[in-house]
């Protein structure tokens, strides 16, 4: 194979795999272990096009932490996994990590443009809107008839909603994807230029569609992360931006606390502690910290935490109660990888933060089109992160591959900066729409 048809594949592989990351979580897999391997059998042949080589990702990649990761997650299972450990998904868990290898090298050669941006704006719009039309029919067309999917609210009820699932057959699964989504369409409505406003119009009602979606998910602790993470992007961009942000935010929360009584009613059940979902959420967090406390060093298994959860509840006097993962990231690494995986992993993502802020503090202010994915990198990472508080969001397939979007998209950005190419790569588009 040639090297320019070699480099189209890698284009046209990218591309399916970033439709598939709004979308499908089979298209994820297919395309994004289909784009390794197209990317990483490129990087091998060290073609003279290439604007980097693997060499050049040293600075861009947290090399150190993400061998930790794999090393201890391995370590740990292997040492304190039972019988009925399952070995293969805890020692295959940690390969989104290739994916950001060849996710940074495949966005190096094929950088997001604005005709794709254009396309992403359209698709997202609508299914933000078709997640919006679940909440008031309860239909899932992807799944009918599964309460699975689009899940009914426990809450009282004036008029008949249901939580919104998207795509993704799960409330709790599109609030965390499309929430990223949504940070994406409020960057390039924050950053561009006044003499774009067509382009800024467009993305503020898709942000708007998208955010409508969330709320109708009825996910409070994505709400929670979503108002510091938009209020956290607009206070980047501009204080002026920040004012209206926040007047606009405070108006619509008015608006639906008064409103809209499930709204009011699933926000205000944060501080009910008798609330099935706060209590099971708080008895999983004690059983994870037990878990760690039982093994500190390795932890007790990458996945072992809901294999033995039954175990731990019953010596905790609950053996009825609600078991899974420990709905929290950093409880899911402690107890699943110890005080070493727990450290590894919090490093991990706190130097793609820190690189996400360090590119954007050294982009030119007329690259708008790059500061607008360096700010929305940024705000996904703030809302996942926090939204990880309360859920192993982190965990999921289908979020840890949006996930990987966003950390190879800073990682390749930050190599293309440190080579003097990003400016080439990403030049605006000069025309007014």
């Amino acid at each position: 194979m040639n090297e320019s048809l070699h480099r189209r594949l890698i284009q046209f592989s990218l591309s399916l795999y970033i439709v598939a990351t709004w979308s499908s979580m089979a298209g994820m897999e297919i395309f994004g272990w289909l784009t390794f391997a197209l990317s990483m059998s490129y990087a091998f042949r060290r073609p003279i096009e290439a604007p980097a080589q693997l060499k050049d990702f040293s600075s861009a990649l947290p090399w150190r932490a993400m061998i930790a990761i794999y090393a201890i997650t391995a370590v740990g299972i292997i040492i304190n996994g039972t019988m009925n450990a399952d070995y293969n998904y805890a020692l295959g868990h940690p390969r989104w990590m290739f994916l950001v290898v060849s996710g940074t090298f495949a966005l190096m050669l094929a950088p997001p443009t604005l005709k794709g941006y254009r396309f992403f704006l359209f698709f997202t719009t609508l299914i933000g809107a078709y997640a919006i039309f679940q909440s008031f029919t309860g239909i899932d067309f992807l799944r009918p008839g599964s309460d699975r999917a689009v899940q009914k609210l426990d809450v009282r009820q004036e008029i008949r909603l249901w939580r919104s699932a998207g795509l993704f057959g799960s409330p709790m699964g599109y609030v965390y994807i499309a929430g990223m989504h949504a940070c994406l369409s409020l960057a390039v409505a924050l950053v561009f230029p006044k003499e774009r406003r067509r382009l800024r119009v467009i993305s503020l009602i898709s942000f708007c569609v998208i955010v409508a979606s969330l709320i109708t998910t009825y996910v409070r602790g994505a709400w929670i992360a979503m108002a510091i993470a938009f209020l956290t992007m607009a206070w980047i961009a501009s204080r002026r931006w920040f004012y209206w942000t926040v007047g606009a935010g405070t108006a619509a929360f008015g608006a639906l606390f008064v409103g809209l009584i499930q709204f009011r009613e699933r926000l205000l059940s944060l501080f009910n502690p008798q609330y099935a979902s706060n209590s099971d959420r708080w008895l999983l967090w004690q059983m994870n910290i037990k878990m760690w406390l039982d093994y500190p060093i390795f932890g007790i298994g990458w996945g072992e935490n809901e294999t033995r959860a039954r175990e731990y509840l019953t010596k905790m006097g609950h053996p009825k109660a609600f078991s899974g993962h420990a709905h929290n990231n950093y409880l899911e690494a402690l107890s699943g990888t110890g005080l070493l995986g727990f450290m590894a992993f919090v490093f991990f993502i706190g130097f793609f933060i820190w690189l996400t802020w360090r590119l954007w503090k050294r982009l030119p202010r007329d690259l708008y089109w790059a500061r607008s994915l360096t700010l929305a990198c940024f705000g996904a990472q703030i809302y996942i992160h926090l939204g990880g508080l309360t859920e192993c969001n982190f965990k999921a397939g289908a979020t840890s591959h949006n996930l990987i979007i966003v950390f190879s998209l800073v990682a390749s950005m930050s190599v293309l900066e440190n080579k003097g190419l990003l400016a080439k790569k990403y030049q605006t588009d000069r025309s007014p729409n």
